[in-house]
């Protein structure tokens, strides 16, 4: 996702007290939240921490993370890699500062406890970190949960997958307990194994949805000769073992093969246990390649853990002293499908390592036969759409590592809380959910005012290594005190607090970044940005620039008035649509014929409170007034205050409307105006919607730019040269964004105004690919007060410049107030521009 993707996703429930400022048009995520995979607000919590507000700081770390103790400790940062100051002295410590945050507070915090309000339940299978996440979001959304873990202890590869000197137990266990107390609605079942103790079908009889959370609990084979004698073990088993509680004797000179988290982790543990005095990683990238995380390596380094790079295993041997390693060189060669170049074998390059221990570090996969038995297992995954998060069994859902291959923590939990975001879908009923992304929410801390930001150099926390004694796996770090935090925080750039004025741009911002970090005497470069801020303008008027809203302007001598006259005195904005539909203001709404049913629900409820109505072949419900598009396929619905269908369908469409109903006829076409009047005129019909897009009720039309704003014109003189115009009532759409576009039109002679893509992007949609589309960025309740807002504020501008223009009607705006500022605007609207007296005939074609 790009840093400056501003589509905000999903935002968490707010405490009270604590502001949530998402629906800010105008902030943008800084590129640490967005390089983290679940949205923390690092840049809200740094403030914090530098001001002293440690409640509030814990509110912003936990509110999306509910392992905030473990990932202080643990979480691979993908942030701070993100963090700008990376390039200067080097990234803030945001893992380290969060750590210092919840060793301060984790232990002793008491949460807001959640309780049931569904009476739907969810079985999951595994407490790894996908599991135990979505479980928390499912019990906070209302429904009881039941968590199915096959070992004696909950929290996955979190509890037996990380050794002791970098996660100690008590701090696993304090996010654990504080999931237990927040959401009692969570059962568990321990020592409880999938096809052993329960099988699939009976946690589907119980359950309303399955969630399959089951990790990558097995080490994959090197498939080398010689791997399967004794001394060769598996990464992830060997941690498993030794975070169980044992502490096996090995050999003098231990050999780790892989360069991942699990290697690391193995390398070690294996150095701390006793009779280990030397441990080797063998890799078969170079040093730069290297999927470790550096924080990680730099630590294995720091504790002698050797590192051979570039090298390939080939066979093992057994020998009396113990293990020959047969490996080879390796060069890069062409990229592999990541990105990586893929080893090549150097040819003649044959070499031995001799070691007494080969742990194999090469990768994890998940296993199961009661699953293989349902058909939900690809190889060595289930089975997993990750769209939708579901498997071919309708009932049942996959997540984590398990159903998408190994990853990190973070990305883990990022699982667990897309796949309740999905469960929570089916669950309601809705089975064309908007898309899922992850949650980005800003809480406007105010930047530090620390003298020293810029000298502070990296807070490095004090490293303890392996310790006096390695066996008991003494903790490797300290945690900040308040001071040495208080400092890192300092350092923070706050890039979100940049983005929070209507007047920056971003780009701005990013020549100021780039500008900052230019050689002062590097001249041509200097030239060369100067040259790009300082661009000539072109002209806004080019050849060919096709009629449009933006060139139909009031005139001056109104708008001087704007400052005044607006406030002086009431302007009415209300009209009656067919005799049967009134609307204040006369606005109506379209385009959600097809969207997904949240985003209906949250247009009806807008509708309701603000005295709107829509356009379209489906109803939004009940309570919202609505004018019916009908086609052979889509008949007359009794409830709609009026039917409208293309006017060479009237006859065979409208004879069934009821007498209570409006009828009214569509045009999309300015040749057809006359003959569709005719059948108006002829046939009791009260109104015509007029569309400038040839497509409505679609929004691709207002998308793609070419709209005919001769329509409205047209029809305003077809009218009037049969003395009819007072007889239609006309309602026009296409390419309507603002009050003041709704002004010109309504001066031009529309009743009403229907509003389309501003009113879906209102609702929070985004525009992709040429279309409009949604995703899960915003509250119900927050997509209805967009609609609402920008009908109010619309209502209010249009308002306004019927008042500069001394009219106390907005319907009595009329085409004398108006001029045009191109010829082609004012050829296809009717409005003149000023030195030219220009009309246009029925083909659009220029007279002067």
């Amino acid at each position: 996702m790009s840093v400056y993707d501003i589509n905000r996703i999903s935002v968490p429930v707010t405490p009270p007290g604590y502001p949530d400022d998402t629906h800010d048009a105008h902030y943008v995520p800084a590129p640490c939240q967005v390089a983290c995979p679940i949205g923390t607000d690092a840049p809200s919590y740094i403030g914090y921490i530098w001001e002293g507000r440690y409640d509030e700081a814990f509110e912003a770390i936990t509110a999306t993370n509910p392992f905030s103790s473990i990932c202080g400790r643990v979480c691979d940062a993908p942030c701070e890699p993100a963090c700008r100051r990376t390039s200067s002295d080097g990234p803030v410590q945001i893992r380290n500062l969060k750590r210092h945050v919840m060793d301060k507070l984790g232990a002793d915090h008491v949460p807001m406890v959640v309780s049931v309000t569904r009476k739907e339940t969810v079985g999951i299978v595994g407490s790894g970190p996908t599991g135990l996440t979505a479980a928390h979001d499912l019990a906070v959304a209302g429904f009881e949960v039941h968590v199915y873990e096959m070992t004696d202890r909950l929290g996955g590869l979190m509890v037996w997958g990380i050794p002791e000197f970098r996660l100690p137990t008590g701090v696993i266990q304090e996010d654990i307990q504080r999931l237990k107390a927040k959401c009692p609605s969570i059962k568990f079942h321990l020592n409880t194994r999938l096809g052993q103790h329960v099988t699939l079908d009976e946690l589907k009889r119980r359950h309303d949805a399955v969630l399959l959370a089951i990790g990558s609990w097995w080490g994959k084979p090197m498939n080398v000769a010689g791997e399967d004698h004794d001394a060769v073990v598996d990464g992830v088993g060997f941690l498993r073992r030794v975070n169980a509680g044992e502490r096996p004797s090995l050999p003098h000179t231990v050999v780790v093969i892989g360069g991942g988290d699990v290697a690391m982790d193995a390398c070690r543990v294996a150095k701390r246990l006793p009779g280990c005095e030397r441990v080797k990683v063998i890799y078969r990238r170079g040093p730069d390649e290297i999927p470790a995380r550096e924080i990680e390596l730099h630590h294995a380094i720091k504790e002698d853990i050797e590192f051979v790079y570039n090298t390939l295993q080939v066979s093992l041997e057994a020998n009396p002293a113990g293990l020959i390693l047969n490996c080879m060189r390796t060069e890069p060669g062409a990229p592999d499908a990541d990105g990586r170049r893929r080893p090549e074998v150097v040819e003649g390059s044959e070499h031995a390592i001799n070691c007494g221990m080969v742990i194999a570090a090469v990768g994890q996969q998940a296993q199961s036969e009661e699953l293989e038995k349902h058909h939900l297992m690809a190889a060595d995954r289930v089975q997993t759409d990750f769209v939708s998060m579901r498997t071919d069994d309708p009932k049942v859902f996959a997540a984590g590592d398990g159903a998408f291959g190994g990853s990190t923590l973070v990305m883990a939990m990022h699982h667990g809380q897309r796949v309740a975001y999905y469960i929570q879908a089916f669950l309601d009923g809705n089975e064309a959910p908007v898309s899922y992304r992850t949650p980005y929410r800003t809480r406007r801390v105010p930047v530090a005012q620390d003298l020293s930001w810029e000298l502070f150099p990296v807070q490095e926390p004090v490293f303890h290594g392996i310790g006096d004694q390695p066996v008991t796996f003494p903790e490797i770090e300290e945690t900040y005190d308040t001071e040495v935090a208080r400092r890192e925080a300092a350092r923070c750039y706050r890039c979100d607090a940049e983005t929070g004025s209507a007047d920056y741009a971003v780009h701005h911002r990013e020549d100021i970044f780039s500008m900052a970090r230019i050689n002062p005497l590097d001249q041509a470069t200097h030239r060369a940005m100067l040259t790009r801020r300082l661009p000539t303008r072109e002209n806004p008027f080019p050849e060919g620039r096709p009629p449009s809203l933006d060139d139909l302007v009031f005139l001056p001598a109104n708008l001087s008035r704007l400052v005044i006259d607006p406030y002086r005195e009431h302007c009415r904005t209300d009209v009656q649509l067919g005799g049967v539909l009134s609307l204040d203001p006369p606005f109506l709404v379209s385009g959600f014929d097809e969207a997904p049913e949240e985003i209906r629900r949250a247009a009806a409820k807008a509708l309701v409170g603000g005295g709107g109505a829509y356009v379209g072949g489906k109803s939004l419900g009940a309570e919202i007034d609505w004018l019916q598009m009908v086609t052979p396929v889509n008949p007359i619905d009794v409830t709609a205050r009026g039917v409208i269908c293309h006017w060479s369908d009237a006859d065979r469409l409208l004879a069934g409307a009821e007498s209570k109903q409006a009828r009214g006829l569509l045009i999309n076409d300015v040749s057809e105006i006359e003959a569709a009047l005719d059948v108006a005129l002829a046939s009791n019909i009260q109104m015509l919607l007029l569309d400038a897009t040839g497509v409505f009720p679609s929004l691709t039309g207002e998308l793609s730019g070419t709209l005919d704003f001769r329509l409205l014109d047209h029809t305003v003189k077809a009218l009037r040269k049969r003395r009819q115009e007072e007889m239609l009532d006309l309602l026009y759409f296409g390419g309507v964004r603002s009050g003041t576009d709704a002004a010109k039109l309504i001066a031009m002679g529309a009743s009403a105004l229907i509003y389309g893509v501003s009113i879906a992007l209102a609702a929070g949609a985004v525009i992709e690919e040429g279309n409009v589309n949604y995703v899960a960025d915003r509250k119900p309740e927050e997509r209805a007060e967009g609609i609402s807002a920008i009908l109010r504020a619309n209502a209010g501008e249009a308002s306004m410049m019927a008042r500069c223009t001394g009219k106390t009607r907005l319907h009595n705006l009329e085409p004398e107030d108006l001029r045009s500022v191109t010829l082609p605007t004012a050829a296809a609207m009717g409005i003149p521009l000023t030195g030219h007296r220009a009309t246009t005939d029925y083909a659009g074609e220029l007279k002067e």
